[in-house]
């Protein structure tokens, strides 16, 4: 009964990741962190197949059956670290390390030299064995093959870890780090189980609902996420305006903020478009730092055109919150010295009763376009 459950467990886990992998061959955005973890995938998809053969022959006498048993373990344990150090060149894409041939061959190196081990072993018995009645056994240098695997598992958590704890400024978004690091810990805790009891299939198993909920997540993110700033889009405004509608009262209105980027226009035209990709990922950060302790959401709702929803007691606090902005927006200037000089127009509305969203959004964006005019006016 247990060796059926665990063959089904591993055949459902192989056909959800088989679908996941042709969704991602699917993809016409073939960035190196879709590949890094498409192989990731066709990796678990290998061990999970191997494991299931595995579970089907081992202590079964047939022809040739104590060579295909050595065969299967050689593989599931050389291609272990192979999947381990594929998983960390995915950590190291996704921290924003460019992955080069030379780096993926040295965080590749000890799962092929691992590889070679476990298949001399088939001769040797040096990481593992196969018994007269082809029952699979652990040989005296299995150490060597844990510690190495478990090594470089450590090593990404730790890289992951020690990028939360850094709070320069990185590329990487601080939720994406923290999600590395929990979605990290299922496979480790498999494998760590694994280790007291042989065939346990825990490493596996926990690996493929580890990437399994990677997926989803970046699924989900795609949706509700804007790719280059990482900030929310139009997608979640409706959802998060009718939750937060819910929570006004007379000490705390709901105000909506509408802010756009002066001269866009002339920074792609005049610096390029990837200069504008960083401008409005430099504005993404100062939106998101204005609204640090306070309940809100940031947007990007358009090319250069941002939104914060949050609370505030009157119009006063607005005016001043817009003030605030601005001024982080000439302090960026002083102090990052830009290539365009860096400023925004903004304006606000607060919630009305019975008004909707698209007559909320309406009457800040008017006050927008009334400070726009303004501007243009005293040039």
């Amino acid at each position: 009964m247990a060796t059926a459950i665990h063959i089904e467990i591993d055949v459902l886990f192989f056909l959800i990741l088989f679908v996941i992998a042709h969704q991602s061959v699917k993809n016409v955005s073939q960035q190196m962190s879709r590949v890094l973890f498409r192989w990731t995938v066709y990796g678990i998809m290998c061990n999970l197949a191997l494991d299931t053969l595995w579970m089907l022959i081992d202590g079964k006498l047939f022809p040739g059956a104590v060579f295909l048993n050595k065969l299967v373990n050689a593989a599931i344990l050389g291609s272990g670290v192979v999947i381990a150090g594929l998983w960390y060149l995915y950590v190291l894409e996704t921290l924003g390390y460019e992955i080069t041939r030379k780096l993926g061959l040295l965080v590749l190196s000890p799962g092929i030299a691992l590889t070679a081990l476990n298949f001399i072993s088939m001769k040797t018995g040096w990481t593992f064995g196969i018994t007269e009645n082809n029952e699979y056994i652990r040989g005296p240098y299995f150490g060597i093959q844990m510690f190495v695997a478990i090594a470089t598992l450590l090593v990404s958590f730790f890289h992951i870890f020690f990028r939360l704890l850094n709070t320069g400024n990185h590329r990487t978004p601080k939720r994406e780090v923290v999600k590395l690091l929990q979605f990290y810990i299922i496979p480790v805790v498999g494998t760590l189980l694994s280790v007291p009891f042989a065939g346990m299939p825990g490493t596996w198993t926990c690996a493929a609902v580890s990437i399994i909920l990677i997926y989803l997540d970046s699924q989900d993110e795609e949706i509700v996420r804007d790719s280059l700033t990482g900030l929310n889009n139009r997608k979640m405004l409706g959802n998060v305006f009718s939750d937060y509608q819910r929570q006004e009262t007379n000490e705390s209105r709901l105000y909506l903020f509408m802010m756009d980027l002066d001269d866009f226009k002339k920074i792609n035209d005049t610096l390029g478009h990837p200069v504008g990709d960083q401008a409005l990922a430099a504005a993404s950060k100062l939106f998101l730092q204005s609204v640090d302790g306070r309940k809100a959401m940031v947007a990007r709702v358009g090319g250069d055109e941002f939104l914060i929803l949050g609370f505030f007691r009157e119009d006063a606090e607005a005016d001043a919150f817009i003030r605030n902005l601005m001024d982080s927006f000439e302090q960026y200037n002083q102090r990052e010295q830009p290539p365009y000089h860096f400023m925004i127009s903004a304006g606000y509305a607060a919630h009305q009763p019975g008004q909707s969203l698209d007559e909320f959004i309406a009457a800040a964006d008017e006050k927008l376009y009334q400070m726009k005019r303004k501007k243009k006016l005293k040039r």
